[in-house]
């Protein structure tokens, strides 16, 4: 018995936790390829060293840097994983990538300043930009690829832009940034003398050997870039909200810890989610491991399932548990097409639109396939029965 067989997905549990989008906020009967959540409970090291840390009854408050060998086990992870070497007194554990994110820009930017995203990208950068008083300006990817177009990016370049904000592998698009294009990216950002952000959240779901770390030795070194990831994506953890920040130095190490308001006891990752992060990172890479030899055949069912739908366009994504076809063959939007396949064949899907990936995502829907393969091809029949419909 596998760890990702059909039986191992409890919806009893699901539709009492998973929320955002999913199990818990949908009624009985509808099947969520929503939110980015694993459908499959955790490797049993976390769960033991939750139980551990929890047993003696104590939840105090921990360091504000966060816990030197939850620090550790991610340094270690980088260096073995992605061959890239941090330091782990530059790591700050915080609450959530998403938080991260935030931290970030409060890091790099100041109000008045700008900040280049890619189009398509999650929300989640224009709101942690915007959050300072900066502006976003957005950069087209070419969505069969992911690729910038570097003569534009020199084109929205003025003295008030201050960094470059990528996501690796870019989400919803499911595609990786080559290295040849990151180091392209670095000769830019040291050309204009820009910061860049890179939210490496999903470089551990990684199929085909392509995903490359901003810090990894392969690429041209660069000192102004800082790292973005946490544990949601690789090991399901969302609700432990276990996230983190890689400074390249003590310096902007310092000033993302002010930033963070950690000291003022405010904001900060608890104990608890740091214990389980080490045992993520030092004892489960077994699950992982297995956790993409499930999901590698997920993505096949689900790219075999969108040719057969006349209504998506084909895609090749390498990365993530993501699908982002576009809608071809119908005049209805991203919203309504979505609305329309939940009332006739009760699955959720994610629509594109600026609201959730920017302006190019518009005509696009998300696909996300990490559930079972029971799940998902009860799915995919239930939207093929009906797709003659959806003109």
């Amino acid at each position: 018995m596998g760890l990702f067989d059909d039986d191992k997905v409890n919806l009893l549990s699901l539709r009492e936790k998973a929320y955002n989008y999913r199990w818990a906020t949908l009624n009985d009967g509808i099947i969520p390829l929503t939110a980015a959540d694993p459908d499959f409970p955790v490797a049993e090291p976390i769960v033991r060293a939750i139980h551990d840390y929890s047993k003696d009854g104590y939840f105090s408050y921990g360091p504000a840097e966060g816990l030197m060998e939850f620090k550790e086990a991610i340094a270690q992870w980088f260096d073995q994983r992605h061959n890239a070497p941090v330091d782990a007194t530059c790591i700050l554990p915080v609450n959530s990538a998403a938080f991260g994110l935030f931290t970030a820009a409060q890091c790099v930017l100041n109000r008045g300043d700008n900040a280049i995203i890619p189009d398509p990208v999650d929300f989640l950068f224009r709101k942690s930009i915007e959050n300072v008083g900066a502006e976003v300006r957005t950069t087209r990817l070419d969505k069969n690829t992911g690729e910038f177009n570097m003569s534009h990016l020199d084109s929205l370049v003025d003295k008030r832009t201050k960094a470059l904000f990528i996501c690796n592998p870019n989400n919803p698009l499911g595609l990786s940034i080559s290295v040849d294009q990151l180091n392209a990216l670095i000769a830019f950002a040291e050309r204009h003398d820009l910061w860049i952000v890179s939210d490496e959240i999903w470089a551990d779901i990684d199929y085909f050997k392509t995903v490359t770390s901003i810090a990894s030795r392969s690429l041209n070194d660069y000192p102004k870039r800082i790292i973005v990831s946490g544990l949601s994506k690789n090991f399901g953890l969302a609700g432990l909200r276990i996230g983190y920040i890689i400074a390249p130095d003590e310096l902007t190490y310092q000033k993302i810890l002010y930033v963070s308001k950690h000291h003022s006891t405010a904001f900060g990752l608890s104990g608890i989610a740091q214990a389980a992060g080490i045992a993520a990172l030092m004892d489960s890479r077994f699950w992982l491991d297995e956790f993409l030899i499930h999901l590698k055949k997920m993505r096949a069912l689900t790219l075999d399932f969108i040719d057969k739908m006349d209504a998506f366009s084909s895609v090749s994504p390498n990365s993530t548990y993501l699908a982002f076809p576009k809608l071809i063959s119908t005049e209805r939007s991203s919203e309504q097409w979505v609305k329309a396949i939940m009332d006739k064949s009760h699955v959720a899907l994610v629509p594109g639109g600026k609201n959730w990936f920017e302006e190019s995502s518009e005509g696009h829907i998300r696909i996300c396939y990490a559930t079972s393969e029971g799940i998902l091809t009860e799915a995919f029949e239930r939207m093929l029965s009906v797709k003659n419909q959806f003109v």
